[in-house]
């Protein structure tokens, strides 16, 4: 039974809602033929996904991972790719563009991070249910076997909780680059960049989500060894800058359990080491002290202005 992604998953108090389509992208959300109108969210055994018109890809794919209830897959079974038909033959990408290319089809929602349940045979059709090409978004070999595998195995090997919600999706930019195989071949839209969240509640009973973006740009696709010196750190995004990127809005309890990253530069460095700078202009003290109070980063937060919002988004999509 296909009952999708749990906004709850994670336990009371601690509810996590899909991302819902910004302003931009409005226009550009699927309606699948084969679900009542108005339904756009595609359920699938433990996550559901947004399809986006335009690009025939998912906007996001969302997924609840239970790394306490892994069941093994034999290595033949649970692999096999599939046309949705709830969402229409010609609404999502199939299999030409990866036949004898170096273009993979890039699982949105990795296929062993939803191979959880009661039995063998239940991870077997979660398995195969990751394989629908909706899932997938086009991502050079390189790319998805190297920087994209090791984010990947984040999820798979975490450590600090065993209960997961995990959203992953591509960016689509006004650069985009288009692959077509053959001359009267639909172009397929290849996605700049990819971003994932991992949301968990530690043991003092407090969410927290780390969030990433990889950009499938010329230095990625050229090497396939970029996972041995990756640090995952130096990769993690605020979910404002997701949201940015991306033109979705995410949940606000994404934001609060994100923690900002922070400028290094001298207006973060105590006042102290600038008093004598400082105390002749109260502005910069007022800068330097608002900077680096909590209220403040709350604000950063949540008050960014909507019509800012609005001309980055309409910089950045592609609608």
């Amino acid at each position: 039974m296909r009952e999708g992604y749990k906004h709850d998953f994670l336990g009371p108090g601690h509810e996590v809602k899909l991302p819902k389509p910004g302003i931009s992208l409005q226009s550009d959300i699927l309606q699948p033929p084969g679900l009542p109108e108005g339904e756009v969210i595609i359920p699938y055994i433990n996550y559901s996904l947004l399809m986006s018109k335009s690009t025939r890809q998912a906007l996001y794919s969302a997924a609840n991972v239970d790394l306490d209830k892994m069941q093994p897959v034999p290595s033949k079974k649970g692999r096999k790719w599939f046309i949705d038909r709830r969402v229409g033959r010609n609404n999502q990408i199939p299999n030409y563009p990866y036949q004898g290319t170096l273009w993979d089809r890039g699982h949105l929602t990795r296929r062993t991070a939803v191979t959880w349940g009661d039995s063998v045979d239940f991870a077997i059709k979660a398995s195969n249910d990751s394989c629908a090409y909706t899932n997938a978004c086009i991502q050079h070999k390189r790319f998805n076997e190297d920087e994209w595998r090791a984010v990947e195995l984040l999820v798979s090997e975490f450590k600090l909780a065993k209960r997961l919600t995990v959203m992953t999706g591509p960016v689509f930019t006004t650069t985009d680059r288009f692959y077509i195989k053959e001359f009267e071949d639909y172009p397929v839209r290849i996605p700049s960049a990819f971003w994932k969240t991992v949301s968990y509640v530690d043991n003092n009973n407090k969410l927290n989500t780390s969030g990433y973006i990889f950009f499938q740009d010329v230095p990625s696709v050229k090497s396939s060894k970029a996972r041995k010196r990756l640090r995952l750190k130096d990769m993690q995004v605020t979910t404002t800058e997701l949201s940015l990127w991306t033109g979705l809005e995410f949940d606000q309890v994404l934001f609060d359990s994100n923690p900002l990253k922070f400028y290094s530069g001298p207006e973060s460095i105590s006042t102290k080491k600038h008093k004598a700078l400082l105390t002749k202009d109260p502005a910069t003290l007022q800068l330097n002290a608002g900077i680096t109070s909590e209220d403040s980063i709350n604000k950063a937060r949540e008050k960014f202005p909507l019509q800012d919002f609005y001309d980055l988004i309409d910089e950045i999509s592609w609608v």
